[in-house]
Parts: C-alpha cells; structure tokens; sequence
C-alpha cells in the first residue's frame, strides 16, 4: 500500500525474500519509509493489505 511517506509492505516470513522485496521497493521509492507488516490476520480473511484498504460502500441516501 502507498501512502503519502511511506510504502507499507506484506512480510510473509521467508526473511531473504521478504528483504529483497523491501529492497526492491525502497530503490522505486528512495524517499518513502519502506514498512514491514506482518498481514497474517489480514490474509487469514481472504486477501490482504490492497484489499483491507478499498473502500467501503455506502449506505444508499434515501
């Protein structure tokens, strides 16, 4: 997920590739904290972080 400063990433625990892919992401965004975030109650819902952040719908105005 993408936000104003910082990029917040899914850390899986497979250390080298979860590293790598910070690493990835802090080159395509050297000016952005690059965060870790452990998704595994995220994940256990049925998706993950790009999911979790959608918007909700809203209640129809009468």
């Amino acid at each position: 997920y993408v936000a104003n400063d910082s990029v917040f990433l899914p850390r899986f625990g497979d250390r080298k590739a979860d590293d790598k892919a910070r690493g990835i992401l802090q080159e395509q965004f050297p000016d952005r904290d690059i965060v870790p975030v452990v998704i595994d109650t995220v994940a256990s819902g049925g998706g993950g972080i790009h999911c979790a952040t959608h918007d909700q719908p809203g209640k129809p105005v009468d």
